[in-house]
């Protein structure tokens, strides 16, 4: 749906509508294989035995192996997204752009190989100076014990054409 100047009232209603609402996406595993050709590819994690040699690991870190690097996990949340938008209705993803962060942490370990998933929530909703929306989301991905690994408030800018 094009946004014109007369819906624009119901357009910021239902935006307004979505603060608060929380999505969650599926569970996901990242294997050493994938670890060891993210670092291959990016340099994250290269010469890190933390991160790319699991008999060392197991024996010296306090993880019981690898650990997946920080910005691998950054990485994943495209995908989580992409399932946890779905639950967010009016909102086509084609016309959500990833605008950055305004806050990200790695607040606890990852090891290699086990579940976790995003929980997202719209936190708040403000006009962009060109006409768009900026949507804020409180992210946070969970191992499957409850732990979180990681804390941010991801930005999307969505233009007027962006509401179903």
């Amino acid at each position: 749906m094009t946004t014109s100047t007369q819906d624009a009232p119901e357009s910021a209603r239902r935006l307004n509508d979505l603060i608060g609402q929380e999505s969650v996406s599926e569970w996901r595993v990242i294997d050493q294989e994938t670890v060891d050709r993210y670092a291959a590819v990016s340099g994250d994690g290269e010469g890190e035995w933390i991160h790319l040699n699991p008999e060392r690991a197991a024996r010296e870190a306090p993880y019981g192996g690898t650990i997946v690097p920080g910005f691998l996990q950054v990485a994943n949340l495209t995908r989580l997204f992409g399932e946890t938008v779905k639950g967010f209705k009016g909102v086509d993803p084609n016309h959500a752009l990833n605008y950055g962060f305004d806050r990200l942490r790695f607040v606890g370990p990852l090891p290699v190989g086990t579940p976790f998933r995003a929980r997202i929530r719209v936190s708040e909703i403000r006009q962009h100076l060109t006409g768009g929306t900026i949507l804020k989301q409180d992210v946070t991905l969970e191992r499957q014990d409850g732990k979180p690994t990681l804390f941010a408030e991801w930005l999307f800018y969505i233009s007027a054409r962006g509401f179903q």
